[in-house]
Protein backbone atom coordinates (compact mmCIF):
# COMPACT_ATOMS: atom_id res chain seq x y z
CA UNK A 1 0.00 0.00 0.00
CA UNK A 2 1.48 3.32 -1.03
CA UNK A 3 2.18 5.91 1.84
CA UNK A 4 2.75 9.17 1.51
CA UNK A 5 6.43 8.66 2.79
CA UNK A 6 6.68 7.06 -0.57
CA UNK A 7 6.01 9.90 -2.70
CA UNK A 8 9.64 11.90 -3.91
CA UNK A 9 10.09 15.28 -2.30
CA UNK A 10 10.97 17.22 -5.43
CA UNK A 11 7.96 18.02 -7.53
CA UNK A 12 8.18 17.39 -11.25
CA UNK A 13 5.58 19.53 -13.18
CA UNK A 14 7.16 18.60 -17.09
CA UNK A 15 5.34 15.48 -16.31
CA UNK A 16 1.65 15.02 -17.01
CA UNK A 17 -0.11 13.75 -14.07
CA UNK A 18 -1.63 11.02 -15.66
CA UNK A 19 1.99 9.15 -16.18
CA UNK A 20 3.29 10.15 -12.73
CA UNK A 21 4.75 8.05 -10.13
CA UNK A 22 5.44 8.23 -6.15
CA UNK A 23 9.06 7.70 -7.71
CA UNK A 24 8.68 10.61 -10.15
CA UNK A 25 6.55 13.24 -8.84
CA UNK A 26 5.12 14.52 -5.60
CA UNK A 27 1.92 14.37 -3.96
CA UNK A 28 1.20 17.87 -4.48
CA UNK A 29 1.08 16.81 -8.28
CA UNK A 30 -1.81 13.98 -7.44
CA UNK A 31 -5.20 14.89 -7.96
CA UNK A 32 -6.12 15.41 -4.14
CA UNK A 33 -2.95 15.81 -1.58
CA UNK A 34 -3.20 13.57 0.73
CA UNK A 35 -4.09 9.48 0.36
CA UNK A 36 -7.45 8.49 0.99
CA UNK A 37 -7.71 6.51 3.86
CA UNK A 38 -8.77 2.70 2.53
CA UNK A 39 -10.52 1.50 5.55
CA UNK A 40 -12.50 4.40 6.23
CA UNK A 41 -13.67 4.80 2.49
CA UNK A 42 -14.49 1.15 1.94
CA UNK A 43 -16.28 1.16 4.81
CA UNK A 44 -18.59 4.28 3.47
CA UNK A 45 -18.89 2.60 0.18
CA UNK A 46 -20.29 -0.71 2.19
CA UNK A 47 -22.54 1.09 4.38
CA UNK A 48 -24.36 3.02 0.97
CA UNK A 49 -24.02 -0.41 -1.05
CA UNK A 50 -26.19 -2.17 2.03
CA UNK A 51 -29.25 0.51 2.76
CA UNK A 52 -30.29 0.49 -1.04
CA UNK A 53 -30.84 -3.12 -0.07
CA UNK A 54 -34.20 -1.86 2.27
CA UNK A 55 -34.75 0.90 -0.10
CA UNK A 56 -35.45 -1.10 -2.82
CA UNK A 57 -37.56 -4.14 -0.58
CA UNK A 58 -39.50 -1.64 0.57
CA UNK A 59 -39.92 0.29 -2.14
CA UNK A 60 -40.71 -2.62 -4.35
CA UNK A 61 -42.93 -4.18 -1.33
CA UNK A 62 -45.32 -0.91 -0.92
CA UNK A 63 -44.83 0.58 -4.46
CA UNK A 64 -43.27 4.02 -3.11
CA UNK A 65 -41.68 4.38 -6.42
CA UNK A 66 -40.55 7.78 -6.50
CA UNK A 67 -38.99 7.90 -2.98
CA UNK A 68 -37.45 4.44 -3.40
CA UNK A 69 -35.95 5.93 -6.95
CA UNK A 70 -34.43 8.86 -5.69
CA UNK A 71 -33.33 7.49 -2.27
CA UNK A 72 -31.54 4.70 -4.68
CA UNK A 73 -30.17 6.93 -6.93
CA UNK A 74 -28.49 9.38 -3.91
CA UNK A 75 -27.26 6.11 -2.38
CA UNK A 76 -25.76 5.04 -5.52
CA UNK A 77 -24.03 8.11 -6.61
CA UNK A 78 -22.33 8.01 -2.58
CA UNK A 79 -20.94 4.20 -2.89
CA UNK A 80 -19.56 5.26 -6.63
CA UNK A 81 -18.00 8.53 -5.53
CA UNK A 82 -16.55 6.55 -2.08
CA UNK A 83 -15.01 3.83 -5.17
CA UNK A 84 -13.97 6.94 -7.04
CA UNK A 85 -11.71 7.48 -3.55
CA UNK A 86 -10.58 3.78 -2.82
CA UNK A 87 -9.27 4.66 -6.84
CA UNK A 88 -7.02 7.48 -5.78
CA UNK A 89 -5.80 5.74 -2.82
CA UNK A 90 -4.11 3.33 -5.26
CA UNK A 91 -3.52 5.97 -7.46
CA UNK A 92 -3.09 9.47 -6.16
CA UNK A 93 -2.70 10.30 -9.72
CA UNK A 94 -5.61 8.40 -11.49
CA UNK A 95 -7.69 11.07 -13.38
CA UNK A 96 -10.71 9.08 -13.41
CA UNK A 97 -10.57 7.88 -9.84
CA UNK A 98 -10.55 11.94 -9.33
CA UNK A 99 -14.06 12.29 -11.80
CA UNK A 100 -15.43 9.21 -10.15
CA UNK A 101 -14.95 10.27 -6.75
CA UNK A 102 -15.78 14.14 -7.72
CA UNK A 103 -18.52 14.34 -9.47
CA UNK A 104 -21.17 11.42 -8.08
CA UNK A 105 -20.38 12.33 -4.08
CA UNK A 106 -21.55 16.18 -4.73
CA UNK A 107 -24.54 16.11 -6.78
CA UNK A 108 -25.57 12.66 -4.75
CA UNK A 109 -27.34 14.69 -1.87
CA UNK A 110 -29.55 16.29 -4.16
CA UNK A 111 -31.08 13.11 -5.31
CA UNK A 112 -31.61 12.33 -1.66
CA UNK A 113 -33.16 16.01 -0.72
CA UNK A 114 -35.70 15.14 -3.70
CA UNK A 115 -36.74 11.82 -1.89
CA UNK A 116 -37.58 13.95 1.21
CA UNK A 117 -39.51 16.83 -0.53
CA UNK A 118 -41.49 14.25 -2.33
CA UNK A 119 -42.81 13.27 1.52
CA UNK A 120 -44.07 16.74 2.44
CA UNK A 121 -47.18 16.42 0.61
CA UNK A 122 -47.96 13.33 1.79
CA UNK A 123 -47.56 14.40 5.75
CA UNK A 124 -49.56 17.49 4.85
CA UNK A 125 -52.59 15.30 3.94
CA UNK A 126 -52.10 13.29 7.18
CA UNK A 127 -52.08 16.15 9.47
CA UNK A 128 -54.20 18.72 7.59
CA UNK A 129 -56.45 16.87 4.97
CA UNK A 130 -59.12 19.54 4.87
CA UNK A 131 -56.11 21.62 3.96
CA UNK A 132 -57.08 24.11 6.18
CA UNK A 133 -53.87 25.24 7.94
CA UNK A 134 -51.39 25.29 4.55
CA UNK A 135 -50.53 28.50 2.48
CA UNK A 136 -50.10 26.14 -0.88
CA UNK A 137 -51.42 22.93 -2.10
CA UNK A 138 -49.48 19.71 -0.77
CA UNK A 139 -48.19 19.02 -4.32
CA UNK A 140 -47.08 22.75 -4.90
CA UNK A 141 -44.84 22.66 -2.30
CA UNK A 142 -43.02 19.57 -3.86
CA UNK A 143 -43.01 20.54 -7.52
CA UNK A 144 -41.50 24.27 -6.16
CA UNK A 145 -38.69 22.03 -4.22
CA UNK A 146 -38.12 19.43 -6.79
CA UNK A 147 -37.38 21.95 -9.62
CA UNK A 148 -34.84 23.79 -7.31
CA UNK A 149 -33.30 20.33 -6.42
CA UNK A 150 -32.95 19.63 -9.74
CA UNK A 151 -31.84 23.06 -10.96
CA UNK A 152 -29.20 22.60 -8.13
CA UNK A 153 -28.24 19.15 -9.24
CA UNK A 154 -27.43 20.28 -12.91
CA UNK A 155 -25.92 23.08 -12.05
CA UNK A 156 -23.27 20.88 -9.51
CA UNK A 157 -22.77 18.11 -12.40
CA UNK A 158 -21.96 20.47 -14.63
CA UNK A 159 -19.44 22.79 -13.12
CA UNK A 160 -17.93 19.24 -11.39
CA UNK A 161 -17.34 17.91 -15.50
CA UNK A 162 -16.17 21.47 -16.33
CA UNK A 163 -13.52 21.44 -12.98
CA UNK A 164 -12.80 18.08 -13.74
CA UNK A 165 -12.11 18.06 -17.69
CA UNK A 166 -10.91 21.93 -17.73
CA UNK A 167 -6.91 21.90 -19.13
CA UNK A 168 -5.90 25.27 -17.63
CA UNK A 169 -6.85 27.21 -14.59
CA UNK A 170 -8.93 29.28 -15.84
CA UNK A 171 -11.25 26.78 -16.55
CA UNK A 172 -11.07 25.07 -13.83
CA UNK A 173 -12.14 27.91 -11.66
CA UNK A 174 -14.97 28.52 -13.96
CA UNK A 175 -16.22 24.76 -13.33
CA UNK A 176 -15.70 25.18 -9.23
CA UNK A 177 -17.64 28.29 -9.30
CA UNK A 178 -20.51 26.90 -11.16
CA UNK A 179 -20.46 24.24 -8.40
CA UNK A 180 -20.47 26.87 -5.73
CA UNK A 181 -23.32 28.42 -7.58
CA UNK A 182 -25.24 24.79 -7.36
CA UNK A 183 -24.45 24.14 -3.85
CA UNK A 184 -25.28 27.26 -2.75
CA UNK A 185 -28.69 27.34 -4.47
CA UNK A 186 -28.92 23.63 -2.61
CA UNK A 187 -28.40 25.50 0.87
CA UNK A 188 -30.93 28.27 -0.19
CA UNK A 189 -33.09 26.12 -1.11
CA UNK A 190 -33.09 23.92 2.20
CA UNK A 191 -33.23 26.64 4.26
CA UNK A 192 -36.30 28.16 2.47
CA UNK A 193 -38.02 24.30 2.65
CA UNK A 194 -36.83 24.46 6.46
CA UNK A 195 -38.70 28.06 6.49
CA UNK A 196 -42.08 26.92 5.11
CA UNK A 197 -42.41 23.57 6.87
CA UNK A 198 -42.10 25.57 10.17
CA UNK A 199 -44.82 27.70 9.28
CA UNK A 200 -47.30 25.33 8.52
CA UNK A 201 -45.70 23.73 11.53
CA UNK A 202 -46.92 26.46 13.42
CA UNK A 203 -50.19 27.67 12.02
CA UNK A 204 -51.44 23.54 12.62
CA UNK A 205 -50.01 24.00 16.03
CA UNK A 206 -51.54 27.52 16.97
CA UNK A 207 -54.58 26.34 14.87
CA UNK A 208 -54.34 29.06 12.47
CA UNK A 209 -56.54 29.04 9.09
CA UNK A 210 -55.42 30.11 5.59
CA UNK A 211 -56.55 33.33 3.98
CA UNK A 212 -59.66 33.19 2.42
CA UNK A 213 -60.92 30.15 4.11
CA UNK A 214 -63.98 30.38 6.11
CA UNK A 215 -64.85 27.87 8.95
CA UNK A 216 -68.35 26.41 9.78
CA UNK A 217 -67.78 25.68 13.68
CA UNK A 218 -70.52 23.41 15.39
CA UNK A 219 -71.86 23.59 18.49
CA UNK A 220 -70.61 21.30 21.15
CA UNK A 221 -72.68 20.46 23.36
CA UNK A 222 -71.07 17.67 26.13
CA UNK A 223 -74.27 16.27 27.24
CA UNK A 224 -74.32 14.44 23.75
CA UNK A 225 -73.24 10.78 23.58
CA UNK A 226 -69.58 10.33 22.37
CA UNK A 227 -70.69 9.28 19.26
CA UNK A 228 -72.95 11.85 18.71
CA UNK A 229 -70.62 14.33 20.53
CA UNK A 230 -67.88 13.84 17.89
CA UNK A 231 -70.16 14.84 15.08
CA UNK A 232 -70.29 18.11 16.84
CA UNK A 233 -67.11 18.43 16.78
CA UNK A 234 -65.95 21.49 14.78
CA UNK A 235 -65.01 21.03 11.25
CA UNK A 236 -61.38 22.15 11.51
CA UNK A 237 -60.96 19.09 14.37
CA UNK A 238 -62.86 16.20 12.66
CA UNK A 239 -61.24 13.09 11.27
CA UNK A 240 -60.51 12.71 6.98
CA UNK A 241 -63.46 10.53 7.12
CA UNK A 242 -66.18 12.57 8.97
CA UNK A 243 -65.32 14.99 5.63
CA UNK A 244 -66.09 12.55 2.59
CA UNK A 245 -62.80 10.37 2.93
CA UNK A 246 -62.59 6.41 3.04
CA UNK A 247 -64.17 5.26 6.41
CA UNK A 248 -61.40 2.63 6.55
CA UNK A 249 -58.73 5.14 7.27
CA UNK A 250 -57.95 6.51 9.88
CA UNK A 251 -55.87 9.52 9.99
CA UNK A 252 -55.88 10.61 13.52
CA UNK A 253 -54.63 6.97 14.57
CA UNK A 254 -51.44 7.41 11.98
CA UNK A 255 -50.14 10.92 13.16
CA UNK A 256 -50.42 9.95 16.24
CA UNK A 257 -48.49 6.79 16.31
CA UNK A 258 -44.88 6.64 17.70
CA UNK A 259 -43.40 5.32 13.80
CA UNK A 260 -45.41 8.46 12.24
CA UNK A 261 -43.95 10.58 15.00
CA UNK A 262 -40.86 9.01 14.31
CA UNK A 263 -40.98 9.43 10.82
CA UNK A 264 -41.26 13.16 11.24
CA UNK A 265 -38.24 13.52 13.62
CA UNK A 266 -36.34 11.53 11.08
CA UNK A 267 -37.15 13.75 8.32
CA UNK A 268 -36.05 17.40 10.28
CA UNK A 269 -33.15 15.50 11.27
CA UNK A 270 -31.83 13.98 7.58
CA UNK A 271 -32.66 18.10 6.49
CA UNK A 272 -30.54 18.99 9.08
CA UNK A 273 -27.84 17.05 8.22
CA UNK A 274 -27.73 17.44 4.61
CA UNK A 275 -27.82 21.42 5.46
CA UNK A 276 -24.50 20.72 7.47
CA UNK A 277 -23.11 18.61 4.68
CA UNK A 278 -24.01 21.06 2.04
CA UNK A 279 -22.59 24.20 4.04
CA UNK A 280 -19.34 22.05 4.10
CA UNK A 281 -18.78 21.43 0.88
CA UNK A 282 -19.68 25.07 -0.34
CA UNK A 283 -17.25 26.26 2.52
CA UNK A 284 -14.74 23.49 0.70
CA UNK A 285 -14.71 24.81 -2.87
CA UNK A 286 -14.70 28.20 -2.27
CA UNK A 287 -11.24 27.87 -1.46
CA UNK A 288 -10.55 25.40 -4.73
CA UNK A 289 -9.63 22.06 -5.27
CA UNK A 290 -6.28 22.84 -3.99
CA UNK A 291 -7.28 24.98 -0.55
CA UNK A 292 -6.53 23.36 2.95
CA UNK A 293 -10.21 22.76 3.51
CA UNK A 294 -10.67 20.88 0.35
CA UNK A 295 -7.19 18.69 1.54
CA UNK A 296 -8.39 18.24 4.64
CA UNK A 297 -9.74 14.17 5.09
CA UNK A 298 -10.22 14.24 8.73
CA UNK A 299 -13.07 17.15 8.10
CA UNK A 300 -13.77 15.51 5.16
CA UNK A 301 -14.56 11.95 6.65
CA UNK A 302 -17.04 13.60 9.31
CA UNK A 303 -18.93 16.08 7.69
CA UNK A 304 -19.34 14.77 3.69
CA UNK A 305 -19.80 10.79 4.13
CA UNK A 306 -21.32 10.52 8.07
CA UNK A 307 -24.01 13.19 7.40
CA UNK A 308 -25.30 11.26 4.56
CA UNK A 309 -24.96 7.62 6.21
CA UNK A 310 -27.12 9.15 9.07
CA UNK A 311 -29.61 11.05 7.13
CA UNK A 312 -29.98 7.79 4.96
CA UNK A 313 -30.43 5.33 7.96
CA UNK A 314 -33.24 7.58 9.61
CA UNK A 315 -34.76 7.27 6.69
CA UNK A 316 -35.04 3.46 6.52
CA UNK A 317 -35.21 2.72 10.00
CA UNK A 318 -38.40 5.14 9.75
CA UNK A 319 -39.47 4.54 6.15
CA UNK A 320 -42.47 6.32 5.14
CA UNK A 321 -44.15 3.03 3.56
CA UNK A 322 -44.47 2.04 7.67
CA UNK A 323 -44.74 5.30 8.92
CA UNK A 324 -48.24 5.80 6.76
CA UNK A 325 -49.03 2.66 6.94
CA UNK A 326 -49.05 1.82 2.94
CA UNK A 327 -50.51 4.84 1.48
CA UNK A 328 -47.64 6.72 -1.02
CA UNK A 329 -49.60 7.49 -4.17
CA UNK A 330 -51.07 10.60 -3.85
CA UNK A 331 -54.25 9.13 -5.51
CA UNK A 332 -54.69 7.16 -2.41
CA UNK A 333 -54.59 10.32 -0.80
CA UNK A 334 -56.88 12.55 -2.33
CA UNK A 335 -59.30 9.43 -2.89
CA UNK A 336 -59.31 8.45 0.67
CA UNK A 337 -58.89 12.17 2.43
CA UNK A 338 -61.11 13.50 0.58
CA UNK A 339 -59.52 15.88 -2.82
CA UNK A 340 -59.44 19.74 -1.35
CA UNK A 341 -62.22 20.78 -3.55
CA UNK A 342 -64.53 17.88 -1.36
CA UNK A 343 -62.77 19.58 1.96
CA UNK A 344 -64.05 22.80 0.89
CA UNK A 345 -67.48 21.97 0.38
CA UNK A 346 -67.71 21.49 3.97
CA UNK A 347 -65.21 24.43 5.22
CA UNK A 348 -66.14 26.82 3.01
CA UNK A 349 -69.25 28.90 3.60
CA UNK A 350 -71.40 31.12 1.66
CA UNK A 351 -72.36 33.44 3.52
CA UNK A 352 -70.64 34.22 6.56
CA UNK A 353 -72.50 35.06 10.16
CA UNK A 354 -75.39 32.07 9.31
CA UNK A 355 -77.12 30.15 11.41
CA UNK A 356 -75.28 26.80 12.06
CA UNK A 357 -77.94 24.13 13.48
CA UNK A 358 -81.27 23.95 14.98
CA UNK A 359 -79.40 23.30 18.48
CA UNK A 360 -78.37 27.28 18.90
CA UNK A 361 -75.04 27.04 17.66
CA UNK A 362 -73.76 29.74 15.65
CA UNK A 363 -70.94 30.07 12.90
CA UNK A 364 -68.01 32.42 12.72
CA UNK A 365 -66.99 33.72 9.70
CA UNK A 366 -62.38 32.99 9.78
CA UNK A 367 -60.81 35.48 7.62
CA UNK A 368 -57.47 35.78 6.38
CA UNK A 369 -54.94 34.71 9.87
CA UNK A 370 -57.33 34.60 12.57
CA UNK A 371 -56.94 31.36 14.76
CA UNK A 372 -59.38 28.31 14.73
CA UNK A 373 -61.31 27.91 18.06
CA UNK A 374 -60.42 24.75 20.46
CA UNK A 375 -62.44 22.03 20.34
CA UNK A 376 -65.37 22.56 23.25
CA UNK A 377 -64.88 26.37 22.98
CA UNK A 378 -68.15 28.79 23.59
CA UNK A 379 -68.75 30.75 20.37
Amino acid sequence: MVSESDFTLTCNFTIQSDFCTPETCCLEQGQIQYIPNLAGNALFTAIFAILIIPQLLFGIRYKTWSFMSWLCLGLIGEAVGYIGRIMLNDNIFSFNGFLIYLIPLTIAPAFITASIYLCLARVIYIVDPNLMHTRLKPMTYTKIFVTFDIISLVLQGAGGGVAATANDKKGSDMGVNIMIAGLAFQVVSLLIFIGLCSDFAWRLYKGIVSKKMRLTVADTDTSYPPAQGLARRPTWMRRSEEVGGDSTIDYTSIKTSMMFKGFIVALVVAVFLILARSAYRLAELQSGFDGELANDEVTFMILEGPMIILSCIALTVFHPCFAMRGLWSMKDFKKRAGSPDAGEKLMMTSTPNSAVNSRGGSQEDVTDEQRAPAVGAEV
